[in-house]
């Protein structure tokens, strides 16, 4: 029979289980501190898009690209920071089939405010794990990501 503390240990290190986990408290960490104090229309899933916009603005097909979604999972979330005052629409001044995506005034301000808390929350995982071991773990988890992009574009094919 297995020694059941070596079982747990074991199970300690499943990659799947860790990446879930954290996501799941990632998830409440943005649902208490970033989304319900200030935006109460604001939620988890506007954040990875809302904070890849950028302060200078994006296009509604570079910004799919970027977050590897479709086009309409982008509209979608854009329509609904634009019912909330977060994201305005307009016309490229180089190209007008392009509609680029810009913070609105409150919208600025609110990407501050979450920016600064992502800051925050990063200042404390280095005190926790360290400054070198935090950029590995960042770096570490941008090859998987890339891995899984590489991996699944094959499978397409």
């Amino acid at each position: 029979m297995a020694n059941p503390s070596l079982i747990t240990e074991e199970n300690k290190k499943v990659a799947p289980k860790l990446v879930y986990l954290l996501k799941r408290l990632l998830d409440e960490w943005m649902g208490k501190k970033l989304c319900r104090i200030n935006e109460p229309g604001f939620n988890s899933a506007h954040l990875p898009l809302f904070m890849t916009i950028g302060k200078s603005g994006i296009s509604n097909n570079e910004l799919a690209a970027k977050m590897n979604v479709t086009k309409q999972a982008t509209s979608k979330i854009v329509k609904e920071l634009e019912a909330i005052n977060m994201l305005k629409s307009e016309k490229s001044p180089d190209d007008a089939r392009v509609v680029m995506l810009h913070y609105t005034t409150q919208g600025e301000t609110f990407y501050h405010h979450l920016k600064n808390q992502v800051l925050d929350l990063e200042a404390q995982y280095k005190k926790v794990v360290g400054s070198k071991n935090y950029d590995i773990a960042i770096d570490v988890m941008l090859k998987l990501v890339q891995f899984h992009e590489e991996h699944n574009c094959i499978e397409k094919n």
